[in-house]
């Protein structure tokens, strides 16, 4: 009947806000943004010599989470370059899913990197991860 403890009306009010947003915007066009967005990072990284995507082709129905590795690099060890070189936010490792990644055949290898896109990310965004990415590649070359 009654709840202990102070009920977290912040967070009640943030959900609210968000729902909001989200109802104000539409689904369908926020969807469509970060597919489009999804479409230009994984076409982007499929040309990066030394990449490996773990993604289908067809993107119909897909979210717009991409994983992938370099070749010869641990995950943890890109994500870190990412974020300390290039201000990139991704997750590394098994993402709580370490019987995917034995699928994947990236869990002796620690997982891998992965890319959420959400509806704030821009093309800029996406190009500077291709860059990154691209120097990144570059760097096990030497």
């Amino acid at each position: 009947r009654l709840e202990y403890g102070t009920p977290n009306t912040l967070g009640i009010s943030g959900l609210q806000a968000g729902i909001k947003w989200i109802l104000e915007q539409g689904m369908e066009k926020l969807h469509a943004h970060e597919m489009k967005l999804t479409k230009k990072l994984r076409d982007g990284l499929r040309d990066v010599d030394g990449v490996t995507l773990y993604c289908q082709d067809d993107l119909t129905d897909h979210i717009s989470v991409l994983l992938y590795n370099i070749d010869g690099f641990e995950a943890l060890n890109t994500g870190t370059i990412l974020d300390v070189d290039h201000n990139i936010a991704c997750r590394t490792g098994l993402h709580c899913a370490p019987l995917v990644h034995e699928q994947l055949r990236t869990a002796k290898i620690h997982g891998g990197v992965r890319f959420g896109i959400g509806p704030f990310n821009t093309d800029e965004h996406i190009q500077t991860a291709i860059n990154a990415m691209k120097e990144i590649a570059e760097m096990r070359k030497s």
